[in-house]
């Protein structure tokens, strides 16, 4: 029996230890320090028809087709032209001004609005929109998600109470075992 009890045992730890080492982070497909901002094109001011944005990545690149008969130019911040469209050409380029290189916020919703101003044949608009933030599905969020060390506590503590709810019987056996059937004269 104690054979038995030293093979319980061991398979115990054995499993405890598996347990902890398998478990590894959940983690959603595509996941880094960007994934859940989405930025998104609210209006052209003033109204410019025939000239359509958005935004493609989530928050990465603007693409803008100048379906005008206008020669439409993009400003930088400094007011220096970042890209220029020909009439009835479409660029698409990388634009940090739509976007976050931040960590993602403890809370969904609106991170910022943000401005690009341009020229369509030297008069002026602007292309108005906004960053939020929404956690992908399946991400952990900050208030209702389980910490994968409180899983694996939970599993580990799961193994050794059915283990030791197996192991039981036996305990009890070789302690009868040990004490010997009773005879008549012990009473």
């Amino acid at each position: 029996m104690g054979r038995l009890r030293g093979l319980i045992a061991s398979t115990l730890v054995g499993l405890v230890i598996g347990s902890a080492l398998g478990a590894t982070p959940v983690r959603a497909h595509g996941t880094g320090p960007h994934t859940g901002f989405q930025a998104r094109v609210s209006y052209i001011e003033p109204q410019l028809p025939g000239l359509l944005v958005q935004v493609i990545g989530g928050h990465e690149r603007l693409s803008v087709a100048n379906l005008t008969q206008k020669n439409v130019v993009i400003l930088d911040d400094g007011g220096r032209a970042l890209e220029r469209i020909p009439a009835g050409r479409t660029r698409v380029w990388a634009e940090p001004r739509i976007g976050s290189t931040e960590a993602p916020p403890e809370h969904e919703g609106l991170v910022r609005n943000w401005r690009i101003p341009g020229t369509a044949d030297g008069e002026r608009f602007e292309i108005v929109g906004f960053l939020g933030y929404r956690p992908p599905a399946g991400a952990p969020s900050g208030d209702n998600g389980v910490p994968t060390w409180a899983i694996v506590v939970a599993a580990a503590a799961g193994v050794l109470i059915a283990a030791a709810a197996l192991a039981l019987p036996f305990v009890r056996r070789e302690d009868e075992d040990e004490a010997g059937p009773e005879t008549a004269t012990e009473r």
